[in-house]
């Protein structure tokens, strides 16, 4: 098992669940974790119930090519000998409208309904934060449902604030919700951080 151990500024009141690299040959757990989260959450976005989505974007054909991008990489938290959630990090996707900086975009973070509430949202974005200061980048950057008021609550209570917004376009997705917002998060180091204020 590839276990990631980071250092960061911050200091962690609690135990905390390990995070591991998803490796090329985990792609099929990878699908089926994912297979297993989405539905509870997000089949109510969509007029099939999310079941063309969740065939394009989920099998194990689509993990495999993105596990094996150079820009993107995967984890998964674990908990009792199982993988509970899983966070997927972008390296060479730019902070839009601020296309001169380099930012680490965490492109999605989600948790089994059993492991909500446990603080390991936190920790996966805590984790994202300093893969981001490992890399020297400026700022982190996501993008969240603008129906989606906990989360939306949830990334600013963790620093983030909301950046823009943009719409999706795919044809089974109900209207009411496809409007996208962004939020971002400057890091201390970055030299654009009185103009995300």
């Amino acid at each position: 098992m590839n276990w990631v151990y980071f250092a960061a500024s911050y200091s962690f009141s609690h135990m905390q669940s390990p995070i591991t690299r998803v490796l090329l040959t985990e792609a099929g757990a990878l699908s089926a974790l994912c297979l297993a989260i989405y539905p509870p959450h997000f089949s109510h976005l969509w007029d099939d119930g999310g079941a063309w989505y969740q065939q394009t974007a989920y099998s194990v054909a689509q993990m495999e090519i993105e596990l094996a991008h150079p820009g993107s990489s995967f984890y998964f938290i674990w908990q009792e000998d199982r993988p509970v959630g899983y966070l997927k990090l972008n390296t060479q996707t730019r902070l839009p409208g601020h296309s001169s900086v380099n930012g680490l975009e965490v492109e999605r973070i989600y948790l089994l309904s059993s492991a909500q509430g446990l603080g390991l949202g936190k920790q996966l974005l805590e984790f994202a934060e300093a893969q981001a200061e490992l890399g020297q980048k400026d700022h982190l950057f996501l993008y969240s449902m603008d129906s989606s008021t906990a989360s939306i609550a949830f990334y600013q209570a963790m620093g983030f604030v909301l950046f823009g917004q943009k719409r999706l376009d795919f044809p089974l997705m109900k209207p009411k919700f496809r409007g996208m917002c962004s939020l971002v998060k400057t890091l201390a180091r970055s030299p654009i951080n009185a103009g995300l204020g």
